[in-house]
């Protein structure tokens, strides 16, 4: 079965470039593991003539329409008034809904302003999608075989309805086999590099592979729907770029770095200057991190660094605050102060100053001690100083995987 799907974003801000459109991408994944993946999606301004056209045209060319945005109170969420003319309907007072409102508001002992009430005035013939995080109930239509779901924008709200109502809908409605889905993620290779290690990469009839550059990495995406293929394919890519891949599927730097760390029963501390902190966000931003994350110290300053992590007043002298000695007598300093197995370290120009001929704005220096050996590494970042403290972040974390792997 061929089923078209359209998504439908509807919002000022998202024009504007003041929200990132996170909604499109999580429905882009969770359509295409019921095996019905986005054909087309429009963003589109707050207004009713561009709401009521895109619909025409949508409407007319896919199975099913998903729009996301302005169905919440205020005057600007006119949504759901465009949708019941679009579909000649009347909006009719659903007591069920007004009770749910109201049900939030009590359990928050807050007064319900009564410009919520519009929330529960729903298209006739609709059905009410009940959303546990919110106030603002989803949309569910169906017409000559064709379904329509209207959502909040809100994402934690979109995302409840869509898990709670709209996935069974869909899958009942319209079975199809689920695409698969494989993700492959390379580091310390450009893309174009990448690019000529699988150039004679044979790519079967029914099989995509999408090339989806990251901050500072490349991912691989395989996909289609004859799994035998697919399972050919990631052979082909391991066997020809296996010293640059560094995880698959779901798995993020801090995530595979945890479970190593876990399963060798390491204790890991970070000592940061660059990157302000970054690194330890990351780290502790996975649960269960305190199974072995000590700690850190973030020596933004010369002194802090002398202070804190013992370093060398001569180093510093002699080779800068961004030089990989500096680095290393970080990573050795963090590793006393928290006695962890293994201490880690950053020091860095971020910019958009403090670049010069020697040392271009962009140069990172990493530091990695196990109570043994210190290794080192320096690299040179393009971007601006937010893509740089995050390439820079990430990158420790990959070479600690690297190191990990390496002792085996």
């Amino acid at each position: 079965m061929s089923v078209k799907v359209c998504i439908i974003n509807i919002g000022n801000e998202l024009l504007l470039g003041r929200t990132i459109n996170i909604n499109l991408s999580w429905l882009g994944v969770h359509l295409a593991e019921l095996g019905l993946p986005i054909s087309r999606s429009v963003t589109i301004q707050d207004n009713p003539e561009d709401i009521k056209a895109t619909l025409q045209a949508e409407w007319q060319l896919h199975d099913v329409v998903i729009v996301t945005g302005g169905l919440g109170p205020t005057d600007d969420d006119i949504t759901k008034a465009v949708i019941a003319d679009f579909f000649h309907k009347q909006l009719e007072f659903r007591e069920e809904v007004w009770k749910n409102v109201h049900d939030i508001f009590a359990r928050r002992n807050i007064k319900i302003p009564e410009i919520n009430r519009s929330q529960a005035m729903v298209p006739e013939g609709f059905t009410a999608l009940s959303n546990s995080k919110g106030t603002a109930p989803g949309l569910y239509y169906m017409e000559h075989g064709k379904s329509f779901f209207a959502l909040p924008g809100v994402p934690l709200e979109m995302k409840t309805i869509f898990a709670d109502h709209i996935s069974a809908i869909l899958s009942k409605d319209y079975p199809c086999e689920p695409l698969e889905i494989v993700n492959i993620h390379t580091w310390n290779i450009s893309e174009s590099a990448l690019a000529e290690k699988l150039i004679d990469l044979k790519i079967p009839d029914g099989v995509q592979l999408a090339w989806l550059p990251q901050t500072g990495r490349v991912d691989l995406r395989i996909y289609g729907k004859d799994w035998k293929l697919i399972d050919k394919l990631e052979e082909e890519i391991h066997q020809k770029a296996q010293p640059w891949i560094w995880g698959m599927g779901d798995d993020k730097p801090q995530t595979s770095v945890q479970g190593m760390m876990i399963g060798k029963g390491l204790t890991l501390s970070v000592a940061e200057s660059c990157t302000g902190g970054l690194v330890q966000e990351l780290l502790t931003g996975v649960p269960n991190s305190s199974e072995y994350f000590v700690g850190g110290i973030v020596t933004y300053s010369n002194e802090m660094k002398i202070n804190q992590l013992d370093v060398k007043p001569d180093t510093l002298d002699k080779f800068g605050a961004v030089s990989i000695e500096t680095a290393a007598e970080m990573a050795v300093g963090i590793k006393a102060v928290t006695k962890s197995d293994l201490g880690i370290s950053i020091t860095g120009i971020a910019g958009p100053g403090g670049g010069t001929i020697d040392k271009p704005i962009g140069l990172v220096c990493f530091g990695i001690y196990d109570g043994t050996r210190v290794s080192t590494k320096m690299i040179v970042f393009n971007g601006d100083r937010k893509s740089i403290r995050w390439k820079a972040a990430e990158y420790v974390l990959l070479l600690l995987l690297d190191y990990l792997g390496s002792r085996g």
